[in-house]
């Protein structure tokens, strides 16, 4: 590429484009680091590639002939542009490291442990990441686009940039042997389950019968509805049963779940299944998850009220333990206050207020049967000013004060 840039100009190239993203920058020529002394101050290092050599070495593990964003285990993202020129040596220009999002604690001890990293070294990991600059995954494919502009004068689109990616990551090989395996199951007559009698099943759970689940399920083994891993049986069943559960929260949802409530189930009962280690275990599982779907959906009658009302009802689900006032409600469905009450007492039954509160003694109900928080601490938690105010409004919907409550249990 005649006009493309030559690697004694990356340097000023790598400059302007550090001081226009406020990323850090830098090339590399034969695996092997170009950048000055300044430069390098400000290329944060992980606690695993002390040094920039290291770090690159890790980064050209494999030749990418279009730019990309590689990101690696630890979630840092770096874009690996490759600089066309007619030169014998392969230069790249880095634009990383940086991260989407600072990692909580628990990801952070999760990936320690995967790693096998020592504890120890968390205090160090901790620092990098907060050295690390926030950028969000599209800003990144832009900054791709308009880089690779500057430096091959080749225009791309966002998705060539996306696509490059998924053809790095995804072998030729796999691709051949998918073929051969869809061509090897219909020579077999090997087939999954029908679709329709898939959507059967799912169509209990979003209308609620539990009983027409249970044979439903009798009727539908799990043999032979896919294999999700080739060698390990318990692995093959695992994958199903998380597949079935991801699929049964979504008809729960659709059939009047909250969808917070849906998606922290979803992901509980993916939690225990992930700790069995017995095929029939986690049949039983599966199972019970999507029965439990079912039963809370036959519970909730939201699947007949209007869409303000199902807003305001999944909003004070998800935020039971904040401050909730009705003009936020308001705002948050596009309606008058007032006419947001009378259509929410219309429709269930109950006033805005009397709703929260109901769902408030609800939550206490379950913490003063399974913690032994204070009373007080409870009260405090879910909103009540004090003691006597949280006391009179359990009785008002319990009929009995939260001591007695709790003693009855």
């Amino acid at each position: 590429m005649e006009t493309a840039i030559y690697s004694r100009d990356l340097s000023l190239v790598c400059k302007l484009i550090q001081e226009s993203c406020q990323l850090p920058v830098f090339y590399a020529q034969n695996n092997q680091p170009s950048v000055d002394a300044t430069a390098v101050a400000g290329i944060p290092l992980s606690p695993l590639f002390p040094s920039l050599e290291e770090l690159v070495q890790s980064l050209f593990s494999s030749k990418a002939a279009y730019p990309m964003i590689r990101t690696t285990n630890f979630g840092e993202q770096f874009i690996i542009m490759p600089v066309k020129h007619n030169d014998a040596d392969q230069a790249f220009i880095v634009i990383g490291p940086s991260i989407q999002e600072l990692p909580s604690e628990e990801l952070m001890d999760k990936q320690l442990h995967d790693y096998h990293i020592s504890y120890r070294e968390k205090k160090a990991w901790s620092a990098y990441y907060e050295s690390l600059p926030r950028v969000n995954r599209m800003r990144l494919l832009h900054i791709c686009v308009m880089a690779n502009l500057l430096v091959n004068q080749e225009s791309l689109e966002l998705t060539d940039v996306l696509q490059h990616g998924l053809n790095y990551a995804q072998p030729k090989a796999f691709k051949k042997e998918v073929e051969l395996s869809i061509s090897a199951h219909r020579e077999s007559l090997i087939f999954h389950p029908s679709i329709q009698e898939e959507r059967k099943l799912f169509q209990l759970i979003q209308i609620g019968d539990t009983a027409g689940l249970m044979m439903r399920l009798a009727e539908m083994p799990m043999d032979g509805a896919g294999v999700l891993a080739k060698r390990s049986q318990v692995r093959n069943i695992k994958n199903l049963a998380i597949c079935g559960i991801a699929l049964g929260m979504r008809a729960a949802i659709d059939g009047g779940l909250f969808e917070e409530q849906a998606y922290m189930l979803s992901d509980l009962y993916i939690q225990q299944i992930e700790e069995l280690h017995d095929v029939q275990s986690v049949e039983a599982a599966m199972a019970s998850a999507l029965l439990d779907f079912a039963e809370r959906v036959g519970q909730s009658r939201n699947h007949a009220l209007s869409k303000p009302v199902k807003v305001c009802r999944e909003y004070i689900y998800a935020h039971l333990y904040e401050e909730i006032t009705v003009d936020q409600l308001a705002e948050l469905c596009g309606l008058n206050s007032g006419y947001l009450m009378h259509l929410f007492k219309k429709e269930t039954g109950q006033t805005l207020t009397g709703y929260m509160q109901k769902q408030r003694i609800e939550e206490a109900k379950k913490l003063l049967q399974m913690t032994g928080d204070t009373i007080s601490s409870i009260g405090s938690r879910l909103g009540f000013y004090d003691q006597a105010h949280f006391i009179k409004v359990f009785k008002k919907h319990a009929g009995v004060t939260p001591k007695f409550y709790r003693g009855s249990l």
